[in-house]
């Protein structure tokens, strides 16, 4: 009995001794707790800067990228026969329509000239004439023919004379003047036969010489007129021929060919010998998503940018716009021109275009240093009540000033925002939701 109350005595001390432990313990951590919440209420607000948000106007633009295009591009290829006598413009020269590009040895078209011509002489000669006059010929004013029926009306007159003479005279005279007569009017009937045949192979000789005189021009080729191009109104107002009329101006862009080749027109495996190019102005051919469709039309401004001028955007302006939509792709094609008055652009160069649509009068903006980025998700603070909020936001557009002489970035934003909402520039890495926070006066001159 004894030994089973000292136990009970022993069990009620342990139990009393571990609630005394406990009250402890809790005294203890409810002390921390508010000691920590101390402290932390006493933390000093954050010196931030900020800036108001502020509404400004945004160009609204459809990327596309593409390469460029001359406006025309032609192909020099021979039309005749023969050794290339002497190249007269190479890679880089500027040409005009009927500048001389390439000159082949006329030699053996000279002497088919010359043959041509005595040929049609010949003609001519038998014909009784100097030159072969233009329209219709009378034949019976040619001299043979002029002959022949001479000789009929003279053989016609004497047969008329025996028939009055039909009483008196003898029979043998009359039979004479009817076969002289006959005969007579056969041979005119030959003579107008043989002078048509005469006059035609005059022509054909005329044809021939023409022929030859053309393949002789043919071995100086030129620079064509291209009459669409002056259409199109792709003539600048310094590009002027000698005359001073209105011509297009070409570059030499390649060239495949020497001095003394052969060359030949229609070869099976022919490459030009010569490639020009307009290129004032260049066109870039992009295609655009259908959602665009409605937002593109001609003559809707253009800003052009190539890796060969790193931050210069040059002038461009739609051209065309195919309204048809390619089932495949979902995509339209436009066509972009932009002037190249300088000639800084190349042909073939990969290009990026914007293409301005629209003008949106007040997207909302924030300075670029507002923005915080991380882990894909981009943010901002917001000053309320003297505290930073955090923001969700979506940037856009971004637009350049110039602030204090420098330049100064505004980012175009979506998002829970409102116009002249104050947002935080400076001291971000220190904030959090619900930071308690002090605007500082910014710095200026380095001070």
């Amino acid at each position: 009995m004894a030994r089973r109350s000292m136990w009970l005595i022993g069990l009620l001390a342990a139990g009393g001794l571990a609630l005394l432990c406990a009250y402890g313990l809790g005294l203890f951590g409810h002390h921390r707790t508010k000691t920590e919440s101390s402290q932390r209420a006493e933390k000093p607000p954050v010196p931030v800067t900020v800036e108001a948000v502020k509404t400004k106007p945004i160009q609204r633009s459809v990327s596309v990228v593409g390469s460029l295009w001359g406006h025309d591009e032609l192909e020099i290829t021979p039309k005749i026969e023969g050794r290339i006598l002497r190249i007269h413009h190479d890679i880089g020269d500027v040409v005009r329509p009927g500048d001389v590009l390439i000159e082949l040895d006329p030699t053996d078209y000279k002497l088919a000239v010359d043959e041509a011509q005595r040929a049609l002489e010949l003609e001519l000669a038998r014909l009784g004439l100097k030159e072969l006059p233009e329209g219709s010929i009378d034949i019976s004013r040619l001299p043979q023919v002029a002959r022949a029926a001479a000789m009929e009306a003279n053989a016609a007159s004497r047969r008329e004379r025996e028939r009055r003479l039909a009483g008196a005279g003898r029979v043998e005279d009359r039979e004479s003047a009817e076969t002289e007569y006959a005969v007579a009017r056969a041979n005119h009937a030959q003579a107008i036969l043989e002078a048509e045949a005469t006059l035609a192979a005059a022509r054909h000789r005329q044809a021939s010489l023409q022929t030859a005189l053309k393949r002789l021009a043919d071995t100086r080729m030129v620079v064509p007129q291209v009459e669409s191009a002056l259409r199109s109104g792709v003539v600048l107002a310094s590009a002027r021929d000698n005359a001073g009329a209105p011509s297009v101006e070409y570059v030499v862009c390649s060239r495949s060919v020497n001095e003394g080749e052969i060359v030949r027109p229609l070869a099976a495996n022919a490459r030009p010998l010569l490639r020009l190019v307009i290129d004032r102005p260049l066109k870039l051919r992009a295609t655009i998503p259908e959602r665009h469709h409605g937002e593109v039309r001609v003559g809707q401004e253009a800003e052009l940018e190539v890796e060969a001028y790193p931050g210069e955007r040059f002038k461009a302006k739609v051209a065309r716009v195919n309204r048809a939509v390619d089932r495949t792709s979902r995509t339209f094609e436009v066509e972009i021109a932009v002037a190249n008055e300088d000639r800084r652009l190349s042909p073939g160069s990969f290009a990026r275009v914007a293409v301005h649509t629209r003008t949106d009068p007040a997207a909302l903006t924030v300075p670029e240093d507002a923005l915080v980025s991380f882990a894909g998700v981009t943010k901002v603070f917001v000053v309320e009540n003297d505290r930073a909020r955090e923001v969700h936001v979506k940037p856009g557009v971004s637009i350049t000033e110039e602030k204090d002489g420098l330049p100064y970035t505004w980012v175009e934003i979506e998002g829970k925002l409102s116009p002249a909402a104050l947002v935080v520039t400076s001291g971000q890495s220190q904030l959090a939701d619900g930071t308690p926070i002090r605007i500082k006066t910014p710095l200026k001159d380095g001070n």
